[in-house]
């Protein structure tokens, strides 16, 4: 019948789906250079402010149950603290098929001098939980397969990660492991989901244009789990005018896709709009929309900055 086959394809998918992006990758979004504490727990805390960031993804448009992820982040320094301390939290929401996860995660820091630079080391603690909605499934035949929950079932585990990051005046770079213990999520009592260790390294500089208010700004992230790759090449200019900086680039990803973007940034805020193309043939109008929102609280207010270089993500 075609609804039976309808909704086997959709469970086919959503497995499919949850295989890819949980068990190998985390979710993956355009603007990854704004959002470095969300892939590494030592980036925490690196603008030396409060940054608060949001980013919605919605993945392979015009598809029914598409992907579609949602992340809050917050990280700082901690403020009356002597040394380098820095702690973050966050949250992701994934909608995959009729599977649902969420991963709450919290991130700490510790910073020293090194070389020219900041050497930093990072842990994360985090709780996954995952949710699989089989209440809607027609299966035909025989309606008590196990193998598919004719209800909702979920469950939930803690996870652990680890991350390296060294911030310089001119580039940085970073390398971190996510859910490291490789968690094991039961749904129900006959279903159950393995996480695998998540690897990312990231990169970016900075390249002024002489006597002009234009910068180039490349950015380097690979993400792996040592049996699938996904490399982003991004190519980011600047342009600043008085106060707002305005900015717009192009991001290649090898066999995957090619992304453009546009954003500004004023008064602290960051707005960024990315589209990604995917070059395997599903068609331009099938792409990612992702959007970032930023916020960056100075958290010495009341004394006079002493240091004028922006942040390293903006790398002016």
């Amino acid at each position: 019948m075609p609804i039976m086959r309808k909704w086997l394809l959709i469970i086919v998918l959503a497995i499919g789906a949850f295989a890819d992006v949980r068990a190998q990758f985390d979710a993956h979004f355009t603007h990854y250079w704004e959002m470095l504490s969300f892939y590494n727990p030592a980036a925490s805390g690196s603008t030396k402010k409060m940054n608060i960031y949001a980013a919605y993804s919605n993945q392979f448009t015009g598809f029914e149950n598409n992907p579609k992820s949602m992340l809050l982040n917050v990280d700082a320094p901690i403020p009356f603290v002597k040394g380098d301390h820095n702690l973050g939290i966050g949250v992701i929401n994934d909608a995959i098929g009729l599977f649902t996860n969420q991963h709450l995660y919290l991130n700490y820091a510790y910073g020293f001098k090194l070389f020219k630079g900041r050497m930093v080391v990072g842990a994360q603690l985090g709780l996954v939980n995952s949710s699989f909605d089989g209440s809607d499934i027609i299966l035909g035949g025989d309606s008590n397969d196990p193998a598919f929950p004719s209800g909702k079932v979920n469950g939930n585990t803690f996870d652990v990660g680890a991350g390296i990051f060294y911030q310089h005046k001119y580039f940085y770079a970073g390398i971190s492991g996510l859910h490291l213990n490789s968690p094991l999520i039961l749904l129900g009592e006959k279903n159950e989901i393995q996480i695998d260790p998540f690897y990312n390294f990231t990169a970016g500089g900075n390249i002024p244009i002489k006597n002009t208010l234009i910068t180039i700004q490349p950015y380097l992230q690979v993400m792996t789990d040592f049996v699938s790759w996904r490399t982003d090449i991004t190519a980011k200019g600047t342009y600043k005018y008085n106060d707002k900086l305005f900015f717009g680039g192009i991001t290649y990803s090898p066999s995957t896709s090619v992304t453009v973007f546009l954003g500004a940034e004023m008064l602290n805020i960051t707005l960024s709009y990315g589209y990604e193309i995917f070059t395997s043939g599903i068609g331009v109008k099938n792409g990612n929309h992702d959007i970032f929102l930023g916020y960056k609280l100075n958290l010495d207010m009341f004394k006079k900055e002493r240091n004028k270089h922006n942040s390293i993500r903006v790398l002016q």
